[in-house]
């Protein structure tokens, strides 16, 4: 499958429909900003789809940021990890990506619904096929190595995910699919002497963190100690990557309302 290339700003993201879907109802479509152009199927739990069929704020985010600092992706190789509907990605590709690579360990209708989501970007020619390469692949973290679809599209500069780290319990999976990642570029992803910008240096780690205060004071972790609408969770993935070998550094934190309980926080991995 090929995706594209286009040069135009992105605006805030995704929206994203909060009516329930009818029975019988068409797809519920999420329209990325005019400017950029992408239509994304965003049917939300149905069909199978799980957490991964909405676009969750972190999405919109990290989007924004690589908008923001398009050098980052453009003419980078790029893996999405969790990748959902495949929103992030699909993005990148649209900045200025040579290569992406969407993935997920969920369903079978749930990749689909990121490849559906990648050809309805190509067909529309809101994606310059002929510019950049746009493929998915199923890829549980749990694995033992990556799947051929992402060795072969190795080595990456950067690696992308987007609300893959509410779950504590798949911290240390994602940390070492990370790592896996790194590894296939050699050097564990270390800065090389072939440039700093896309397709040269160092593979960079990009991860998007929603926080939900109330969830995880609902799960018996409390809150945070280190400040009103950060959540613990995000505290202890830094710690678990931190065992793992990695360092968790925090880009930026977006506040999204008022009262501060739907931030979201960029972080940036690098190995120890």
């Amino acid at each position: 499958m090929r995706a594209a290339s286009a040069a135009a700003a992105l605006g805030p993201a995704v929206s994203r429909p909060r009516h329930r879907r009818r029975r019988g109802a068409p797809p519920i479509a999420a329209r990325a900003s005019d400017d950029l152009g992408l239509t994304l199927e965003a049917p939300g739990w149905s069909g199978g789809y799980g957490t991964g069929g909405r676009v969750w704020s972190s999405s919109d985010v990290l989007i924004e940021f690589l908008r923001e600092n398009d050098d980052v992706v453009r003419d980078a190789s790029v893996v999405e990890l969790g990748s959902g509907t495949g929103a992030v990605g699909i993005a990148a590709a649209a900045l200025g990506a040579r290569s992406v690579i969407l993935s997920d360990g969920g369903s079978d209708s749930l990749v689909r619904l990121a490849k559906d989501n990648a050809s309805r970007n190509v067909a529309s020619g809101a994606i310059d096929g002929e510019k950049t390469t746009i493929d998915v692949a199923a890829y549980r973290w749990n694995d033992a190595a990556p799947p051929p679809e992402i060795i072969a599209a190795a080595p990456f500069d950067l690696i992308l995910g987007s609300d893959c780290t509410y779950s504590v319990s798949a911290h240390g999976a994602l940390c070492d699919a990370v790592k896996a990642l790194l590894a296939l570029r050699g050097g564990g992803g270390e800065e090389s002497e072939n440039g700093d910008g896309g397709g040269g240096g160092r593979c960079r780690v990009i991860l998007g963190h929603q926080h939900r205060t109330f969830a995880a004071f609902l799960a018996g972790r409390g809150f945070a100690a280190n400040g009103w609408g950060r959540d613990p969770h995000l505290d202890m993935f830094v710690e678990t990557a931190r065992g793992r070998g990695l360092v968790a550094n925090e880009i930026q934190t977006t506040k999204l309302r008022w009262h501060g309980l739907l931030n979201v926080t960029l972080l940036e991995l690098t190995i120890a």
